[in-house]
């Protein structure tokens, strides 16, 4: 690890108008949030909390694979992943009954098996995912190009 741990992190939110934000960081790019048309969102547009969620377990995935994979030296020609989810009611309230990730990954032909044990490896240790209070449904593409 670069930085010793504990880690801090920090976020700012500013609201702007009606059910709209403003999400920054230090210097990076603005992110404007709202909620979902789900919600009655006035702006389909903007990162909802919910989409923010998905993105955050879709890109922690890929970030651990390839850190991971700094031993390994598995060639990377390829990364695309769709995460999805179910937003229901019970008993405890509104919560995310299903989430899911599927990942498709592009390597070597010799290092398709040892790409889908590093991914199962990334599950295992993705910070976001051991978060999560819903188990992450996983489904592994790896194929040679």
């Amino acid at each position: 690890m670069p930085a010793a741990f504990p880690h801090q992190y920090e976020v700012s939110l500013k609201w702007t108008d009606t059910d709209r934000s403003d999400i920054t960081a230090g210097d990076r790019p603005v992110i404007g949030g709202g909620s979902p048309p789900q919600f009655d969102g006035q702006d389909p547009a903007r990162w909802s909390p919910e989409h923010l969620l998905l993105a955050a377990l879709g890109q922690c995935l890929m970030l651990t694979w390839i850190s991971l994979n700094k031993r390994s030296a598995i060639p990377l020609k390829g990364w695309e992943s769709t995460s999805s989810s179910t937003l229901d009611k019970t008993r405890e309230g509104l919560v995310f009954t299903a989430l899911k990730v599927h990942i498709r990954l592009k390597t070597d032909a010799d290092r398709v098996e040892e790409a889908r044990r590093l991914l199962l490896t990334a599950k295992k240790y993705c910070i976001i995912a051991n978060s999560l209070k819903t188990p992450v449904d996983s489904e592994f593409e790896v194929v040679a190009g």
